[in-house]
């Protein structure tokens, strides 16, 4: 009895073993949903990941731009990170039909960040494919002072690459070999780049027709039947003016931001659903509709931030024929 107990226990350290040096399933790929998304290159020695999000935060949006590194695997399924360029630490667990993000101290986000960020596996694209230009294209650590490696790419080599969208000198990047899969930071402009999440023989996306929609438009609010604009005592009215090129220039009253339409739609009447892309990255979907021809008021609705709820706007050359309602103001202020 004593021998049979005795291997038992050999057998359970054996699968115990066995399970502990299983490979973690690759996850390199950009993962997204509504206002969020996070790219990983997962490589033999290192893994770098990028995380962007818009959230509401008052009536404004908060926004997170967030470069991190593995720091270890505590198991196969959650991984310990480090934000590169500040204290910042994080978990990412890795569940079947889920990443899940989460953090101890949110600098990257600011204040008001729910901390915890869920993106769905299913439907994960392909990062940026990038073709080497330079003679050699040398790796770079992560650290403060960029160090450069000894490991290098060369002309004509293939890479995958997550290109932030306000681009940086260096991105994260990964080279896959016969073998192993390095990554690191390459120098941009040594890189010939197709669209983020486009594969090989992907052709370029269609450019993004806003030309009915844009100029300025005044947030408005409704007044029985009708419609007013109000004047508030510390801040102005919420506005926001779009560009032929398709940037969003959005104004919430006291703070603002600079967005860029990336994607339309049309649809009837006026209608057009709209794909948004924050500075960090995260993308979101405006729906555009028309709540009043005869007045030119639209409406939008979607995301996770300001619009979250519909927001009415009108074009300011058609504001003239809308009371102002004046909020009454300190004389002292």
């Amino acid at each position: 009895m004593e021998s049979r107990q005795v291997w038992l226990g050999l057998t359970v350290v054996a699968w115990a073993a066995l399970a502990v040096a299983q490979p973690v399933a690759e996850v390199t790929g950009l993962y997204r949903k509504e206002g969020a998304e996070l790219a990983v290159l997962q490589g033999d020695k290192e893994t770098l990941l990028h995380y962007g999000a818009g959230f509401p935060q008052g009536q404004s949006v908060g926004t997170c731009e967030c470069p991190l590194v593995l720091q270890r695997k505590e198991s196969a399924t959650r991984w310990a990170l480090k934000s590169t360029d500040s204290e910042d630490t994080w978990t990412l667990r890795l569940e079947p039909e889920q990443l899940v993000l989460e953090d101890g101290s949110p600098q990257c986000c600011g204040a008001g960040w729910p901390g915890r960020e869920v993106l769905p596996r299913k439907g994960v694209t392909p990062l940026r494919g990038c073709k080497v230009t330079a003679p050699r294209a040398y790796f770079h650590d992560s650290d403060a002072k960029n160090t450069q490696r000894k490991a290098f790419v060369v002309a004509g080599d293939a890479v995958q690459v997550y290109v932030p969208p306000l681009e940086p000198d260096l991105v994260p990047a990964r080279f896959a070999g016969a073998k192993s899969a390095t990554v690191g930071l390459l120098r941009r402009d040594q890189l010939d780049c197709k669209a983020q999440g486009s594969g090989a023989g992907a052709s370029a996306p269609a450019p993004v027709e806003v030309k009915s929609l844009v100029g300025r438009w005044v947030q408005v609010q409704r007044k029985g039947k009708g419609y007013v604009i109000d004047q508030p005592c510390s801040a102005e009215n919420p506005s926001f003016s779009l560009q032929v090129s398709g940037v969003l220039d959005v104004e919430y009253g006291q703070e603002g931001e600079q967005l860029k339409v990336t994607g339309s739609k049309p649809g009837r009447a006026g209608a057009y659903t709209l794909e948004v892309t924050g500075p960090s990255g995260s993308r979101e979907t405006l729906e555009w509709t028309v709540a009043d021809a005869k007045r030119n008021i639209v409406q939008l609705k979607g995301g996770t931030g300001f619009f979250r709820g519909g927001t009415l706007f009108v074009r300011e050359e058609k504001k003239s024929g809308i009371p102002v309602r004046a909020e009454k103001c300190d004389e002292f202020e």
